[in-house]
């Protein structure tokens, strides 16, 4: 992520705990209302219109920001074919996490809208172990090309201390 600002990735990891933490507070008034779960605990309807134009707001936000990592950062690591399948695998999670929210608005009749609710919630739970399993495979693939650049800067200060061109003094000069 060299070619991104430096605040892109703040950006985008505070926006993706803004979707998650407020997809944790819609998780139980999603169970209660679409699948008629008794649960103990749900946030007031006056908040929970809030939390959801939040977790819809962060929802775009995300969207704009895969957007922008698709630019380079996807490209770049399939041309380098690395973290391919948790890469696809994430673009999935968050293909299917659109589609099951936008079901959970605007899905017709009695069964699609809880189908919707069951596979959006899932998708939202298993997101974050997707993301850090990317980020691990990231950290693993760094590891294996630190060796390929420690050895290339090792030959790179080898060739900076060999002389490897004559001095100035011993050329002809091609002036006439």
């Amino acid at each position: 992520m060299k070619t991104y600002p430096r605040s892109f990735a703040t950006v985008l990891h505070v926006t993706l705990l803004a979707l998650l933490g407020t997809g944790l507070l819609l998780t139980p008034g999603a169970l209660q209302m679409r699948l008629d779960w008794d649960v103990p605990w749900a946030l007031s309807s006056g908040s929970r219109v809030w939390v959801a134009a939040l977790h819809a707001l962060s929802f775009l936000l995300i969207f704009g920001l895969i957007g922008a990592l698709w630019a380079v950062h996807i490209r770049a690591g399939w041309v380098r074919r690395e973290n391919v399948a948790s890469g696809a695998l994430l673009l999935a999670v968050f293909g299917l996490l659109g589609l099951s929210g936008l079901g959970l608005y605007y899905a017709g009749g009695e069964a699609l809208p809880g189908w919707s609710a069951v596979v959006h919630l899932l998708a939202g739970g298993l997101l974050p172990l997707l993301y850090a399993a990317h980020r691990l495979g990231a950290r693993a693939a760094a590891a294996r090309a630190w060796p390929l650049q420690r050895r290339g800067a090792q030959a790179a200060a080898c060739a900076r201390t060999a002389r490897t061109a004559p001095s100035a003094s011993q050329t002809a000069s091609t002036r006439s």
